[in-house]
């Protein structure tokens, strides 16, 4: 097949669903959508290398899993609802095994988040994945890395350092631990907190997803909002495995490991935890931190006390 019978075979929905206001989908130069006047669109896009961002044997399955996993997540870090995707698949060869099982298990994601793909292109080189998603979200209620301010709590949703770890044992399986399957999951198909990013909308001053780790993410919110922060160690709330590694790799794996897809953001102090509890329902919240006003500067606090440093500070590509 060439690559336009491709894309009608193995990605073309069957009948043209026009909810959510899809005028126009895939067959044409570009989708038309059209927004109710009282929705704001969201837009992020990501490009996912092979050798970069999944192992070079990963499974088909694997890459469909995390190349639109990962962009949901900035959906949610966001306060949006995911409504379309468009894919720009770039493949060395044309393999049909490969494509049927990475359209079978990205088709069925589609379906699982009621999704629709709009279009996108398919082209002939190293192997890359680009997803745009695009979703909506109420005029004004869009959450921001800008909103930090002064006495606010720090939270985090999940456990921190699984998929950094699983992705270490699997270069290294001369690792003292296994990772558990459920850690092996964080790494090749994270769960996007879409939920509780809409919970946010009216609770949270400020949100991140972390994908280059704790530190770097939470150092962009400081950043953009001009404030500084103290966070516990002790509160992180680490993943199974790492509480059984030494404690300098389990906090280097956990704030700047990367790959978790959690989402990091901050409340205001008059909200309690047993509140905040109640408001977030299917996820589990940590409580890490707070801000303070020292401009952009971020401080990690030992359970001694003590000032703590990184060795490394996350997932930069250049």
């Amino acid at each position: 097949m060439n690559e336009f019978e491709i894309i009608e075979h193995y990605f073309k929905p069957k009948l043209l669903d026009n909810q959510y206001g899809l005028k126009l989908g895939i067959g044409d130069d570009a989708a038309v959508i059209s927004i109710s006047g009282n929705e704001e669109l969201v837009v992020s896009v990501d490009t996912l290398i092979e050798g970069v961002h999944f192992l070079k044997d990963a499974s088909p399955e694997d890459i469909a899993n995390k190349s639109l996993l990962v962009n949901l997540s900035d959906m949610a870090a966001m306060g949006a609802t995911p409504r379309w995707i468009t894919l720009s698949l770039t493949l060395p060869k044309n393999n049909s095994d490969w494509l049927k099982k990475f359209s079978k298990q990205f088709n069925s994601l589609l379906a699982d988040y009621s999704l629709t793909l709009i279009g996108g292109d398919l082209t002939k080189g190293p192997l890359s994945i680009t997803i745009q998603a695009h979703g909506v979200v109420p005029k004004g209620k869009s959450l921001r890395r800008s909103g930090a301010k002064l006495g606010d709590f720090i939270y985090v949703t999940g456990d921190l350092g699984a998929a950094a770890y699983a992705l270490r044992y699997l270069k290294n399986s001369d690792e003292n631990f296994k990772p558990t399957n459920e850690e092996l999951q964080r790494l090749n198909k994270p769960e996007p907190r879409i939920q509780t990013g809409l919970e946010l909308r009216d609770i949270a001053t400020s949100c991140i997803d972390i994908s280059d780790g704790l530190f770097i993410d939470l150092s962009h919110i400081l950043n953009c909002s001009k404030v500084g922060a103290d966070v516990q160690l002790s509160d992180i709330p680490y993943s199974k495995t790492l509480q059984k590694l030494n404690k300098d790799l389990a906090i280097d794996l956990a704030l700047a490991g990367g790959d978790d897809y959690e989402l990091c953001f901050t409340i205001p102090s008059n909200i309690s935890n047993v509140d905040l509890e109640k408001m977030i329902t299917k996820t589990k919240v940590s409580k890490i931190g707070r801000i303070n006003e020292l401009s952009s500067k971020l401080n990690l606090i030992n359970e001694d006390e003590k000032p703590y440093k990184l060795k490394s500070i996350g997932y930069k590509h250049f």
